[in-house]
């Protein structure tokens, strides 16, 4: 049986066709369809879109599973049975699975062995298990939280700039690479901008790379935004460890931690001060596949069962 993969993050969709040894095929990527930013209609059209690009790739063959990783899903009741019903109508009688991305991260990035995962994309969420037990933490929204994420990395680099641009922090490379992206004549038209895209995650995200090209260049803010997104990813991570392996700890390292989404293309930046607060008895690790792969594990247990 071959398989396809779907992981529907909040920045794109990626679909990889993986054959009977999980090794990839093909691979297509398309736009967001978190049905918060595309709406229902518009990831029913992302999904089968990346459906039907797949089964015309003559590489899935006949015979197949699809293991799709949404984000949001098992956030909103009314858009869960909507996500439900286009995986369904999607698979036809073929066999599925359906799961947060979250979920499919650690499965992925973890190989489905006990530890934490955490995605840090245009939003944040953390997912832990051990044995049969498991649980979230974060994944409260860009509105309100999403701390650590593409999103919220975003916004505080917007602040950044205003606080430069008063004096209350020394002026760095932040506050001419914010003028420049933005083509700011003033520094009080960041109000226009903010006003206008505040709303838009995926627009707001996108500015996380300003902060590492700041960072990267020695700016205090910028440095300090990461600092700042390290300590609200480790949070997430020390409330599972309380949930999950409070007995275990006081032993050092003894929990892996893995990692998955766009802020940690900043390399050092973000992982070297990750590292140091995570909780003592974890230990972070590169995460071991693409997250695409993990609704496809999912489904084979599913399906082992």
């Amino acid at each position: 049986m071959r398989w396809l993969g779907v992981d529907g993050g909040g920045t794109k969709t990626a679909f990889t066709v993986f054959d009977e040894q999980l090794a990839a095929l093909d691979r297509l990527i398309l736009p967001t369809c978190h049905y918060a930013q595309a709406g229902i209609d518009g990831m029913r059209d992302i999904l089968a879109r990346g459906v039907t690009w797949a089964r015309g790739a003559d590489a899935l063959g006949p015979d197949f599973g699809i293991g799709y990783s949404i984000c949001g899903y098992g956030e909103n009741a009314d858009a869960d049975e909507a996500v439900r019903q286009i995986a369904r109508d999607l698979a036809g009688t073929r066999p599925y699975s359906l799961v947060n991305d979250v979920e499919a991260a650690w499965a992925a990035g973890l190989e489905m062995t006990d530890g934490i995962a955490i995605i840090a994309g245009t939003g944040s969420i953390a997912f832990g298990v051990r044995g049969e037990l498991q649980q979230r933490c974060g994944g409260w929204d860009y509105e309100i939280g999403d701390e650590g994420s593409g999103g919220w990395m975003g916004r505080e680099l917007l602040r950044a700039f205003t606080r430069q641009a008063d004096g209350r922090d020394a002026r760095g490379p932040l506050y001419d690479l914010v003028r420049a992206e933005l083509d700011l004549a003033n520094d009080f038209d960041i109000i226009a901008f903010a006003q206008e895209h505040i709303a838009d995650r995926t627009r707001i995200a996108a500015l996380s790379q300003l902060a590492s090209h700041a960072a990267e260049a020695g700016d205090r803010s910028a440095l300090d935004i990461f600092l700042h997104a390290a300590r609200e990813e480790a949070d997430m991570v020390a409330a599972l460890v309380r949930a999950l392996f409070a007995d275990v700890a006081d032993i050092p390292a003894s929990v892996p931690v893995t990692y998955i989404g766009g802020t940690f293309r900043a390399g050092e930046l973000i992982l070297k001060p990750l590292a140091t607060a995570l909780p003592s008895c974890c230990r972070l690790v590169a995460p071991a596949h693409e997250p695409d792969l993990g609704p496809v594990l999912l489904l084979q247990r599913e399906i082992l069962q």
